[in-house]
């Protein structure tokens, strides 16, 4: 062609000038589209985590208990209902699970063929005959061993070969430990040679001068709410100190957590539904730093990237909800009581903050109105759930936009591909056009060399 360039090169060109704004618009709508997505996610995210928090403020929270012991004797753990209170535990002995061994020459002795062995454990017996345990008259210790631990009606005994060097002895074991669980092993009824090795005994201890026995070292419910594991018996005139209190750190900690979730709530939907500004840039490299100082396990990101500043400005929706959850944490209770008597204030920048000695010093001293402000009907759990239940329930509010913007995305994607098509159809007609005037101007350009 007169300029030197190709048809194809003319075509592509007009089709790239011709395409170009459709292109921008579409992948500009895309990009929106996306990021209210994302948007919309990290926002549920944060909702689901704030309703989380004020699970964790519920009954148990207030009504936690913590316990300690003064020594190794035992462990102990404790439900909310357990009384607060200090007790005095003195371990006389353990329970033990009775222990009983038969000695053979050697591992490959051969057993008798004939006689019956019983072996009692607590009143439950079996009986093993030699005349068909050995019918081969090749049957040795080991198999005497396995035909007790095999046998269907095990009375509760665990039998094994200890080897000595220059003998064997076959060890029964108790399954269960105190007094009740004594073996017994006799051959045609007399004792057939055993010697005990453990003594079968029940646990025997004292909790505040109070004489308990027990068959077992666990004991379960033994104070409402304690249950007590004994691992040592106590030399004579010692004894281990169980103080059972409130559990003040774990309520710190759950109100401290809805601090923290109120305050990532109010940021990210300041930085969602307003425009750039110097504050809100502050606020997310804050969070970058915050983010990359505790890394989390979930893979997916909880914070709010600059392309996504200001994406749902045009939500009131969501300016609602920030208002309303904000006037929730300024109202008071059904108690009369509000946050700033348990050391929780709001500062300037809308962020709420905890003053943790008041915080501690409330719990301490009526811990039962703290939970009323918070769980009772009408109380701050109820209220704020309230709230953020319509956006975060099955389709609810963040569903139902979820799905229009998924909508979106789908139809802007068909619309591109339908651009894509139309696009390449006009370079194949444009591609013609040139590739027939290319040729006639070839034929005239051939036609006046003649001349």
């Amino acid at each position: 062609m007169i300029s030197g360039m190709s048809a194809a090169s003319f075509a592509e060109q007009l089709v790239a000038a011709e395409r170009m704004s459709k292109d921008v618009l579409f992948k500009n709508n895309l990009d929106n589209s996306k990021a209210q997505i994302d948007a919309y996610k990290i926002l549920e995210r944060t909702l689901n985590q704030m309703t989380s928090n004020l699970d964790n403020l519920g009954d148990d929270a207030f009504e936690g208990k913590s316990s300690e012991i003064s020594d190794d004797s035992a462990t102990i753990t404790v439900d909310s209902d357990a009384p607060t209170g200090v007790y005095d535990l003195y371990v006389k002995q353990l329970a033990q699970a009775h222990q009983i061994t038969k000695s053979f020459a050697s591992e490959d002795e051969i057993l008798p063929t004939t006689g019956v062995v019983s072996i009692d454990v607590g009143g439950n017996t079996i009986e093993i005959d030699m005349a068909e345990l050995n019918s081969t008259g090749t049957r040795t210790v080991a198999d005497l061993r396995d035909a007790i631990n095999n046998h269907p009606d095990n009375p509760g005994v665990q039998a094994s070969l200890v080897r000595t060097g220059g003998q064997v002895e076959l060890m029964l074991t108790s399954e269960e430990t105190g007094a009740d669980s004594t073996i017994t092993m006799e051959m045609n009824g007399v004792d057939w040679g055993t010697q005990e090795r453990i003594k079968a005994q029940d646990a025997e201890f004292t909790l505040n001068g109070i004489d308990i026995t027990s068959s077992t070292n666990y004991l379960d419910n033994v104070i409402d709410g304690v249950n007590i594991e004994l691992k040592k018996a106590h030399a004579v005139g010692e004894s281990a100190t169980i103080t059972i209190a409130n559990d003040i750190e774990g309520t710190e900690k759950a109100v401290n957590d809805f601090v923290d979730s109120f305050n990532e709530l109010m940021t990210q939907l300041n930085q969602l539904t307003r425009s750039m500004g110097s504050s809100v840039l502050d606020d997310i490299n804050d969070d970058k730093e915050t983010d990359d100082d505790d890394e989390d396990d979930d893979d997916e990101n909880s914070s709010v990237g600059e392309d996504q500043i200001g994406i749902l400005k045009g939500d009131s929706s969501l300016r609602m909800l920030q208002n309303s959850v904000r006037n929730a944490i300024f109202n008071e209770a059904p108690n009369g009581m509000r946050l700033s008597d348990i050391g929780i204030e709001m500062g300037r920048d809308g962020k709420l903050s905890v003053d943790d000695d008041k915080l501690s010093q409330a719990i301490n001293s009526d811990s039962a109105s703290i939970k009323e402000m918070f769980t009772a009907d009408g109380g701050y759990i109820d209220n704020i759930n309230s709230i953020i239940d319509p956006f975060t329930k099955n389709n609810g509010y963040i569903d139902l936009k979820q799905k229009n913007l998924d909508s979106q995305v789908e139809q802007i994607e068909d619309n591109m591909t339908r651009h894509d098509n139309q696009m390449s159809q006009r370079y194949q007609i444009l591609l013609a056009q040139f590739t027939a005037m290319e040729n006639t101007i070839n034929k005239l350009n051939t036609a006046s060399g003649l001349f």
